[in-house]
Formats: C-alpha cells, sequence, structure tokens
C-alpha cells in the first residue's frame, strides 16, 4: 500500500492519490469483517492507473483519441 500510495503521489494522473484515498477508504467501509474484495479492486484500479500513466504507447493513444474528440 505505501509503495503504490508513493507511486500515485509521483507518477498517477493528478489527483488520483486522493480519490484513491477516498475510494478505498469507502471500500473498506462497505466490506464486512474480513471481506477485502472492495478494497482489493481499489488497490487493483489504481496500480492500473501508475501503470498506464508510465506507458509512453498508451499516453500517445490517449493524447491522439484526445486530439480526435474521443476524450471528452
Amino acid at each position: 500500500m505505501d509503495d503504490l500510495r508513493s507511486a500515485l503521489s509521483r507518477y498517477g494522473f493528478p489527483g488520483d492519490s486522493e480519490h484513491f484515498e477516498a475510494e478505498l477508504a469507502a471500500a473498506m467501509g462497505a466490506s464486512p469483517t474480513n471481506d477485502f474484495a472492495g478494497a482489493a479492486a481499489v488497490v487493483r484500479a489504481y496500480r492500473y492507473r501508475v501503470l498506464i500513466r508510465n506507458s509512453a504507447e498508451i499516453m500517445t493513444a490517449l493524447e491522439d483519441a484526445r486530439a480526435e474528440g474521443g476524450g471528452g
């Protein structure tokens, strides 16, 4: 968890650290005792966001899609 927090603050998208903490807290609060499936899903999602942010190929594709009007 500490490694992911550090990676999000250094390599994540803007706001990822704050959103991660909020989503993790919500998942933990909604989980029954000893059921961390929701929290694990949040961790996996944000780990993937760090991987995306650090992939030149994916970031180029996102920028191309945004330039073409597909990025909202």
